[in-house]
């Protein structure tokens, strides 16, 4: 036990990432941007995977979509990953979607890495401390 919650404090899950960057943006985000989880994880009991299918989910959609003012460029989705974690096919097929359509996307390691981003997409407030 003590041996598990060393390793995922060195390597900290996608879920404890998120989780971390959202405590961050509720004071650094700009009030103007939006950002909304999308729980797209696989392991889900087989009724609520069909119910969710059904309901339009999308394989390979990023963890966290902002939504930006028009004149900004409209979306920016963020995809956050462990240090070892890679894109399924998936999800690079709906980087690539992303990309086509001018769709920002990032993929981000760490809360700081995630922050960056967001910086160079103009999402946080001027002055956040972070």
């Amino acid at each position: 036990m003590k041996r598990q919650r060393i390793l995922r404090s060195i390597d900290p899950s996608e879920h404890s990432l998120q989780v971390q960057l959202l405590k961050e943006l509720s004071f650094s985000l700009r009030p103007d941007v939006r950002v909304i989880a999308i729980p797209n994880q696989s392991n889900r009991h087989i009724n609520n995977a069909v119910k969710m299918k059904a309901e339009g989910i999308q394989r390979g959609a990023t963890d966290m979509l902002f939504m930006f003012p028009i004149n900004e460029g409209a979306t920016g989705w963020l995809e956050m990953k462990t240090r070892k974690g890679r894109l399924s096919d998936h999800q690079e097929g709906f980087k690539s979607t992303c990309e086509r359509l001018g769709h920002r996307w990032a993929m981000a390691r760490s809360v700081e890495e995630a922050l960056n981003v967001l910086r160079g997409w103009n999402a946080l407030k001027p002055r956040a401390i972070t």
